[in-house]
């Protein structure tokens, strides 16, 4: 594993909580790893999706979500929908979210690439702002 410092406030942000972002060959995309305080994520994931996928590890992280294999998948199922909504609501602002809708119109793919974030997490932010982005 070596050290990421590829998109510096999240990484920041993670540092600053006592958080340590390495990345891995192979395997998951990312992973919140309590028992160290570590974030790993893959090491071939291509910058949207790394930024996204930090941003989601960071709000496991945030959230105080525990891991393991004991946990019952419930918990792990509300754990990963809440980690979607952190890293959604601190990767993209409704101000940045409009401007892109209003310059791109309503395609998801074109507003994600905007945004620097993957449709996943652009898809979560419009479900969490349904009512204000019918306001633009």
């Amino acid at each position: 594993m070596k050290a990421l410092a590829k998109d510096p406030s999240l990484v920041e942000m993670a540092l600053e909580a006592g958080i340590d972002v390495v990345t891995h060959h192979g395997g998951d995309k990312g992973r919140w790893h309590p028992a160290t305080r570590t974030i790993s994520l893959r090491d071939d994931l291509p910058a949207r999706a790394r930024r996204c996928t930090l941003a989601h590890e960071l709000g496991h992280a945030v959230l105080g979500h525990a891991a393991g294999p004991d946990l019952p998948q419930w918990v792990v199922d509300k754990q990963e929908r809440a980690a979607d909504r952190w890293a959604a609501e601190t990767l993209i602002s409704e101000d940045a979210y409009k401007s892109a809708e209003a310059a791109l119109g309503p395609h998801p793919g074109a507003i994600a690439a905007e945004l620097g974030v993957t449709v996943h997490i652009l898809d979560v932010w419009r479900t969490m702002n349904q009512q204000s982005i019918h306001c633009i």
